[in-house]
This record gives C-alpha cells, sequence and structure tokens, in this order.
C-alpha cells in the first residue's frame, strides 16, 4: 500500500520508568534527542497524516516543538500510566474519521535506528484494510507495524501495557536486525554510554 494512504502514528508519551530521572526521549543520541531520530525518518516519509501521541506540552514542551516543526497532529495522553493501550486508542479515534487512511503505521519514538527503507517495506507488504504487518527480529513481534482500518474496532478495545502485540502476532512479518529494532529502555542502552565516575 502507498504510504499516501497511511497515517503514521508515532508513540511518544511513555513514563520511561526504567530510564531513571531523566526524560528518555530528551537524552543525546548522536548529537540530537533520542525522539528526533524517528520523528525525523517518519516525517520524511509521505503519509497521508502525522500524528504523535505525546505527554502534556508543560511535561514535555521540547519535544512538542520539534513535532509540530515537523507537521504532526500532537494529541496528549494525559493518562500515560494506563500505558501503551491508551496512546493506541487515543490515536485510533483521531484517525477513524478521516477517510482516506486505510490504516495505521505505529511507531515508537524510543526506536531510533528504524530506516525509512524498514518503514516502506511494512507500508508495502499492507494489500488492504484487513493487512496487519509487523516487525520481527525472527522472535518475537513488534512495532513499526501496520494495522489495517478494519482492525480499528479491536484496537479502540485494548487496555493496559501490551499494545496489539496479540493482533501483530498473527499478521505478516517483516524480518529485520535485532539492531533495527533496539529500543531504548535504560541509559545503558544507549551507544556509548559510560557509568558515572564516582568522586
Amino acid at each position: 500500500m502507498r504510504t499516501e494512504r497511511i497515517a503514521a502514528v508515532l508513540l511518544a508519551a511513555g513514563l520511561s520508568t526504567r530510564f531513571g530521572e531523566e526524560d528518555k526521549l530528551m537524552a543525546d543520541l548522536r548529537g540530537k534527542p533520542l525522539a528526533a531520530h524517528t520523528l525525523e525518518t517518519v516525517a520524511s516519509m509521505a503519509f497521508a497524516e502525522l500524528v504523535a501521541v505525546a505527554r502534556p506540552i508543560d511535561q514535555a514542551p521540547v519535544l512538542h516543538r520539534k513535532l509540530e516543526r515537523r507537521g504532526y497532529t500532537i494529541l496528549v495522553n494525559d493518562r500515560p500510566e494506563d500505558g501503551i493501550s491508551g496512546s493506541i486508542v487515543r490515536a485510533v479515534e483521531h484517525v477513524m474519521p478521516l477517510r482516506k487512511c486505510r490504516g495505521i503505521l505505529i511507531c515508537l519514538a524510543d526506536m531510533p535506528d528504524v530506516p525509512q527503507s524498514h518503514y516502506n517495506r511494512i507500508c508495502l507488504a499492507a494489500e488492504d484494510i484487513r493487512s496487519v504487518v509487523a516487525s520481527t527480529d525472527g522472535f518475537s513481534s513488534s512495532p513499526p507495524a501496520f494495522i489495517g482500518r478494519k482492525h480499528f474496532p479491536e484496537l479502540l478495545a485494548l487496555r493496559g501495557d501490551q499494545g496489539a502485540r496479540a493482533l501483530l502476532s498473527h499478521g505478516i512479518q517483516i524480518e529485520t536486525t535485532g539492531a533495527v529494532l533496539h529500543d531504548i529502555d535504560t541509559p545503558e542502552d544507549l551507544p556509548g554510554w559510560q557509568p558515572a565516575t564516582p568522586y
């Protein structure tokens, strides 16, 4: 399916509790904030709609500014403690009335190394509104993933932090390396991370 018929949904509202006090999405990675890598790659493609789910602006002012600059519609998730499902539900409610969108491409802001070519492969594997296409490292299914409009009611019923994992496991699997699908959960996951030296 052509990207012009798909809404890209960037999930960027997590609490990042395992990362510690610092805002994970603003952590420096190769000279720019972690989230900037994903949001810029996705924004450089010709999607029908760019949607980002983020925390309230007072908690993530820099992220909001970067998203606005790249043309995202920002949906606020003021209950990030409800898990990833709450963000997916908000995004689907926004995309549902947009008839031109045949489905959504779910992208995670803490997956900075997914190249444009992988997002493209997922979109191309999606045939119609019934399609579900997930990424896999050969072991488990994960985003980035395409979910067709036919599955929107199922997505609206999601609860908790499992997201759409069950749905993704039954879809087409696009294999790539673990390095591409690597997500940042803790400071140690950042390339070149060094523990602070005690004085």
